[in-house]
């Protein structure tokens, strides 16, 4: 018997979460959006169409847009059915306070390489030991690593997995910058970026289990060479500690929603 997951929403976050599923065995798709986008699955113009078609409902919308989903949601039948949140900033408190404490809730945070099957996801549920829950926590192991969190957690974790694919890329579109001194198609130093990514987390792949992360580093530093000469200027002027404000500048912003429901 197939288990039928809807879509609130069919952004970005939403297609990932398809494109990983869809050759799986047994689950059917449709989505409700206020306008029909480009997609191979049934559209819904109707809320209350698609609660009636799903047994998992996913809240795939913006922050500022949840509440008055919620407010649709609340008059309608949803016994047995499990709603899934990825909405920053939102809390299972929150959600209950429409759909009430009775309602199984799943609140997760992924990231869109959910679409490759290399999402970081959180989890956590109101009804732990819930079968229904359990089962959506293994269906987000195929979209890669998934961890039961304390709720707690997901500011920092949000800020890390949730927004870290941007930091990445923001760090490696510096070393692109730099590299237009080479005088070289874009497209060409993307694919020597991407090489140097792939190369980078392969060595680590490889050497974690033997090597922290400090001694990886070692590994490639010669003593008075380039790479410490690179590393020396990185300490004196602490951009570790500027990283490190990024991940607490979206953390920051991550509390803030959930204090004040923006």
């Amino acid at each position: 018997m197939s288990v039928k997951h809807g879509f609130i929403g069919f952004g970005n976050l939403a297609k990932a979460v398809y494109q990983g599923l869809k050759q799986e065995e047994n689950i059917e798709f449709a989505y409700f959006a206020r306008s029909r986008k480009e997609a191979d699955i049934p559209y819904y113009n109707k809320i209350s169409d698609l609660v009636a078609f799903a047994d998992v409902i996913w809240l795939m919308v913006k922050p500022q847009d949840l509440s008055a989903v919620l407010e649709e949601l609340t008059p309608l039948d949803r016994s047995g059915k499990t709603i899934v949140s990825p909405v920053a900033g939102r809390n299972i408190a929150f959600i209950e306070r429409y759909l009430g404490t009775g309602q199984l809730i799943v609140r997760i945070m992924p990231n869109l390489a959910m679409a490759y099957r290399k999402s970081v996801t959180a989890f956590v549920s109101n009804q732990p030991d819930n079968g229904n829950a359990s089962e959506i926590f293994h269906l987000l192991e195929k979209l890669g690593k998934a961890v039961q969190l304390e709720e707690s957690g997901f500011d920092l974790f949000t800020a890390v997995f949730g927004s870290g694919p941007a930091f990445i890329l923001s760090f490696i579109q510096i070393f692109k910058d730099k590299m237009q001194e080479f005088n070289l198609p874009g497209s060409l130093l993307d694919e020597l970026l991407l090489e140097l990514t792939q190369g980078t987390t392969l060595y680590f792949t490889q050497n974690q289990k033997n090597y922290s992360i400090e001694q990886l580093i070692q590994n490639i530093t010669s003593k008075g060479g380039t790479t410490q000469a690179g590393l020396d200027y990185s300490r004196t002027h602490e951009i570790g500690k500027h990283f490190e404000g990024i991940l607490d500048a979206a953390r920051n912003r991550s509390e803030e929603m959930s204090k004040n429901g923006d």
